[in-house]
């Protein structure tokens, strides 16, 4: 696969953050706690989303917010990425190209297509909405990269110099951080568990209108059906 001098250039500029960050990690010990922050934020903001807002407040409480945000921001853009890449590959399979067929998939494109930059910029600033929609609908509708990369720039560090100066400015104890850790993930792993029983409760109220569909088309009505059963 040819990759473009873009893509050569960030692929150039990310090992150079994966040096610095190795070797501050190594080599400078009053610097490791921000480099480790920079390598929790790849995984932290793509398919494994792990809350890091705790972390930019713990952060922010012996490190200038400036610094916090710069140090997860660049974790957040190589993730950006790593998505991006993989989300055109697996747009390769024949089974994902169907969905492109599909009229939930043409209108979220089109409304997205409406204001690709803001939408973007947004979800990546505010807390309540779930950013993993537009990672995968702008390299799905083919949103070009660089202005990815800019949207979520411009969203994520402020958010992220917004967290670290909570801790900067707030004397939060360690046992108030562990416990606003916990209720993230209790509040990210409830979403997920919301949405599965509201997809299987689509899907189950999907196979009854086809069965009501059926038997309307066979001339039998529902008890009759139940009756010969």
């Amino acid at each position: 696969m040819k990759i473009s001098k873009g893509w050569k250039a960030f692929l150039g500029a990310s090992a150079c953050l994966f040096t610095v960050g190795g070797a501050a990690a190594l080599l400078l010990p009053e610097y490791r706690d921000l480099s480790f922050l920079f390598f929790y934020s790849i995984p932290a903001n793509s398919f494994i989303p792990f809350p890091h807002e705790p972390a930019l407040v713990y952060l922010g409480r012996s490190y200038h917010p400036v610094a916090v945000a710069f140090a997860a921001v660049a974790g957040t853009l190589i993730a950006c990425f790593v998505d991006y890449r993989a989300i055109n590959f697996a747009f390769q399979d024949a089974r994902i190209k169907r969905t492109r067929e599909s009229d939930v998939y043409k209108g979220a494109v089109h409304y997205f297509m409406k204001a690709p930059f803001f939408a973007i910029w947004f979800a990546a600033l505010v807390p309540f909405i779930p950013f993993y929609i537009f990672r995968i609908l702008s390299p799905a509708s083919g949103y070009p990269f660089q202005r990815y990369l800019v949207a979520v720039f411009l969203g994520r560090f402020p958010r992220y110099f917004l967290f670290a100066l909570i801790g900067n400015l707030l004397n939060l104890t360690n046992l108030m951080l562990a416990g606003g850790a916990v209720f993230f993930i209790c509040v990210l792993l409830g979403s997920r568990v919301k949405a599965a029983f509201a997809t299987r409760h689509r899907r189950a109220e999907q196979s009854v209108r086809i069965d009501r569909f059926a038997l309307e088309g066979l001339g039998v009505d529902e008890k009759t059906a139940v009756a010969s059963d």
